[in-house]
């Protein structure tokens, strides 16, 4: 009885240990928004640092993140808003690799949205560079890192009436396979 019991609990630990796996971390091809999750896309892993709303009217720190956007990029309608999304790219493999530049948010109804381009990007704007084997992006020593989101920007506008369609998934598409990509469900 007693080794049936022990059996039981190892078996349910060993189980909770390969599902968890399974979520996040190395080779994981989707995250969710409740913890740190890490996903990859060729062989670099990709975290989702925060995902919120932005106000252009804010001079205190949003208005840096929408710095180098033309005016009619920033010309809003009264139904859509501006979204961040801050990431953080890592290359844990042994050769420098380069991160990709495809991305598009989708809701729950199959609405998809592409990032804004930003025609003079700023030092917190994601802009895809070669990262050193063991490094990561934005690196340590980058302004962009030192904000207290840690991440460097994908801007997007979406409308109000699409708020309530959530979760919001970022799908982070390989850029020389393009059947291949990850999902990090986003936090609104």
């Amino acid at each position: 009885m007693f080794s049936r019991r022990i059996a039981t609990v190892l078996g349910a630990a060993a189980a909770a240990v390969a599902i968890s796996a399974c979520g996040s971390g190395e080779h994981a091809t989707y995250a969710d928004n409740l913890g740190p999750g890490y996903v990859q896309v060729g062989a670099l892993n990709y975290q989702v640092q925060l995902s919120r709303e932005l106000n252009p009217w804010d001079t205190q720190e949003d208005k840096w993140y929408l710095q180098g956007f033309s005016k009619a990029q920033l010309t809003l309608p009264t139904s859509d808003e501006f979204f961040g999304v801050s990431l953080q790219v890592f290359n844990w493999s042994h050769a420098a690799a380069t991160p990709t530049d495809r991305f598009y948010i989708s809701d729950t109804l199959g609405d998809r949205f592409v990032p804004m381009a930003n025609p003079n990007p700023n030092v917190y704007t994601y802009v895809p560079q070669s990262i050193p084997a063991g490094g990561q992006y934005p690196a340590i020593t980058s302004d962009a890192y030192s904000t207290w989101s840690g991440g460097a920007f994908l801007i997007f506008k979406i409308p109000y009436a699409d708020l309530p369609n959530r979760p919001f998934v970022l799908h982070i598409v390989s850029g020389t396979d393009p059947s291949r990509q990850s999902q990090i469900e986003l936090d609104v």
